[in-house]
Formats: C-alpha cells, structure tokens, sequence
C-alpha cells in the first residue's frame, strides 16, 4: 500500500462539532471507516482526512496533488465537489451512507476494494503504464 491516502469528506456534521470530534477520533461517521481499516488489517497513520467544505482543505488537496497523493472522495457531494475544483479522485461511498452499505461486512468490502484500486494504480504507475 502507498505510503500517504488524502480521505476527503464533506464536513463535520453538527453533532461531530459539538462533540469536538474529527475523523481522527474514530467516531460517529468515522467509526465505520476505522472499523473497516482495522477490519483489514490496515494502519490508518498513513492516511490524511480532511473535510472539501472546511477552510483549511483547499491547501490540504493542493499539497497532496503537488505530492502526487491519491486522493479519495468519500461521497457523491464530495466527488462532485473535487470535480468541480478539477480534481481527480478514487470514489468512495460516505461511511455515513444509509441502506445495505452500511452493514459492517458490505462496508469493509467496500474499503477492501477502493484500497485495491489505489494499490493497482500505484503499480500501474511505477511501471509506467
């Protein structure tokens, strides 16, 4: 797996401010990201989060395509968002999302394979593809 992932959400929800949580606190919407990464096996220090709709996330997507950092978007608002600053992103569907996707196993597959894709890209780069 990549080194570095830019996880980008929409922004924090009323109740996440309240609360005084990030996604790095492993709650609310969170919680089924970092349950599916460690569902997986996977270490989520390599990750960077950061929310399209807050004032410091501009510059955050900027260093991370300056540095060659995937960027996921997590959620149709959010990928039309990153669309609209022109920027290219691994869709992702929100972990907040409602319906069948939202079950543990379905989610985690989902992760499952969102990371594949990254891992596949980054294999097709480095061997010039």
């Amino acid at each position: 797996m990549r080194k570095s992932v830019l996880f980008v959400g929409e922004q924090r929800s009323p109740t996440a401010i309240r609360m005084g949580v990030t996604w790095l606190d492993r709650r609310l919407a969170a919680k089924q990201l970092f349950d599916a990464f460690d569902a997986l096996g996977v270490d989520p220090a390599q990750f960077r989060f950061c929310n399209v709709r807050e004032t410091a996330a501009e510059a955050v997507i900027e260093e991370a395509l300056a540095d060659g950092v995937p960027i996921v978007g997590m959620g149709r608002i959010v990928q039309c968002e990153l669309r609209r600053m022109g920027v290219s992103c691994h869709p992702m569907v929100h972990p907040a999302a409602r319906g069948r996707v939202r079950r543990k196993a379905v989610y985690t597959a989902h992760v499952a394979t969102v990371l594949q894709n990254l891992e596949e890209d980054e294999t097709k780069e480095e061997s010039g593809s």
